[in-house]
Parts: structure tokens; sequence; C-alpha cells
């Protein structure tokens, strides 16, 4: 699965001031395989938080990492971002793992975060800087 397949596109007349933006991935065949969205924009600090939804039938397949490509270089070239970032449940491994190696790395842990059932689990975050 190589990133240039996917095409992001955002639905006609909305853009990032309005806080956030949700992005459609497509296959090269024009297949839907989710969405990422850019939301929580603070347009002083220039940045953005990141979140992905990848359709079940299209999962363990690269199509999350190569949709994190894809959101970076829209943000590079589409945007006035300095960075991205995802606040990430820490019992998610998958999400972990993907994030992990889009090259976003480890900068904070927010101790019982997100309650999940009937108990809190810790929020992990993510950053990316876009520019230097």
């Amino acid at each position: 699965m190589e990133q240039n397949q996917l095409t992001l596109k955002a639905l006609p007349g909305t853009s990032l001031s309005s806080g956030q933006l949700k992005l459609y991935a497509f296959t090269s065949q024009e297949e839907p395989v989710g969405c990422v969205e850019l939301y929580d924009y603070d347009p002083v600090n220039r940045r953005a938080a990141v979140g992905i939804v990848v359709s079940n039938e299209y999962r363990h397949r690269g199509y999350g990492q190569a949709m994190l490509a894809a959101l970076t270089q829209f943000c590079k070239a589409n945007t006035s971002l300095h960075q991205v970032y995802a606040d990430i449940a820490a019992v998610n491994e998958t999400s972990i793992h993907i994030f992990q190696k889009a090259g976003y790395l480890l900068c904070a842990t927010m101790h019982d975060w997100v309650i999940r059932a009937d108990h809190y689990v810790d929020t992990l975050r993510y950053q990316l800087i876009l520019e230097r």
C-alpha cells in the first residue's frame, strides 16, 4: 500500500478556518476508506488536533498510515499549521503504533483522562511538528 494511492477530499465550501476540517480518504479506484479530521484549530498558535477513522474493511492493511502521510502532505501544502497532535487512549495500541510510525512523538500523558466502561484510562498526546 503506497501513500500516493490515497486522495483526501474535503466537502466543497469547507475550510479549517471554521475550527475543524474533515477530509475523506479515497483509493485510486475512488473507494472510500475512512476520514481524517483536523479539529480544535488554534489559529494563533497554528496547531490542530488530528482524529482518524478507518472503515472496518480497510483496517490492518496500511491505510491508517497512508491517511496520516496524506494528511501531513495536505497540511504542509494547504495550511499554515506549525504542528498537529493526537490524543490517544493508552489502551489503543493500534492507533499508538500508527501515529508513532507516522513520526508523531509522545509529548505528554494525561492520567485517568477518559472513562472506558467503568474505569478511567490514561490518554497519551502525540505531536508532529510540520515545519522547523
